[in-house]
């Protein structure tokens, strides 16, 4: 009896103090150095300046531990440190900011594990979701279709290169709506109707069907995009381990015209490291996406 209330009593102690800890923020003690100055305009981060480590309830240790051994190994030094956990810097703010941290040359390791059974449960999600929107796709597809042709005439359907799964390249459809890439200087009012909408994507559903998109994934770029930013194939291989999809995790936390490529590379390379069914899910549902655990994740 005295060993269930002693445990009881010690449970309950410490499920109180978790309870109450969520609504402190962590303190940790950032080192200098490599890409840990990345972390400190991370989303919910407030940096507490002059700070004494004596007077400090220390909760971790943040380094780039990859190139700040000596500055890490005198603050661990320091009565009082040598208990604390350390964590990596780029750990932190992939979960701050759910990407993937970059150094400034854009160099990164990624562990990216073999999935086979996602990926065919994927696969078949995308036919089956496919398949029970037919009914409402079809006729808009019609539609679109008739009063793009009545309204200017020729094909209703523009092609364009982009990079797929793996590097291989690929046809992908979209309305010839008017604007860049649709081979058409002036935008008819029906076009400019069906971008608006954003119904000029519908056709990439074609895509979908044939296995080249997937409906949740990274967004489909063009055979010269960013260059600078791919020094190391490593990269790009990444990027395209998983099949480019209609929507991404860029787009439903920084939206669809996301306007800094570096930032945008790091939510595609989050998915892939993460893809899972529920990261999808979280993607289908952007308003909880935007507000994970209370963190603005478009900062």
């Amino acid at each position: 009896m005295i060993a269930v209330v002693a445990g009881g009593g010690g449970l309950a102690v410490y499920l109180v103090d978790q309870f109450f800890h969520q609504f402190r923020g962590s303190r940790l003690v950032v080192i200098p150095g490599g890409v840990s100055y990345r972390f400190l305009p991370a989303p919910g981060v407030t940096p507490m300046k002059d700070a004494c480590l004596d007077s400090v309830d220390v909760d971790g240790i943040v380094a780039d531990l990859h190139s700040s051994q000596t500055a890490y190994q005198e603050v661990m030094a320091q009565p009082g440190l040598t208990e604390v956990p350390t964590h990596h810097a780029g750990y932190l703010y992939e979960l701050l900011t759910a990407r993937v941290l970059l150094g400034e040359d854009c160099r990164t390791e990624l562990t990216v594990s073999e999935r086979p059974y996602y990926a065919h449960f994927k696969r078949a999600s995308d036919t089956l979701l496919l398949a029970i929107s037919l009914p409402l796709t079809a006729p808009i597809l019609a539609v679109a279709s008739l009063m793009l042709w009545l309204d200017a005439g020729g094909p209703v359907l523009s092609w364009h290169a982009r990079i797929g799964q793996h590097g291989k390249t690929f046809q992908m459809a979209t309305f010839r709506s008017g604007g860049t890439g649709d081979g058409q200087e002036n935008v008819t009012s029906v076009g400019r109707l069906i971008r608006k909408l954003r119904l000029y994507e519908l056709p990439k559903l074609w895509n979908v069907f044939k296995g080249d998109m997937s409906l949740i994934g990274p967004r489909p770029k063009a055979l010269d995009f960013s260059p600078e930013l791919f020094e190391e194939e490593t990269l790009l291989e990444y990027r395209h381990y998983v099949r480019p999809g209609i929507t991404g995790w860029a787009q439903v936390t920084h939206g669809f015209a996301v306007d800094e490529a570096r930032r945008e590379l790091e939510h595609d390379l989050y998915y892939v490291k993460h893809r899972s069914a529920a990261l999808d899910l979280l993607i289908v549902y952007p308003h909880y996406t935007t507000k994970m655990n209370g963190v603005d994740l478009r900062r």
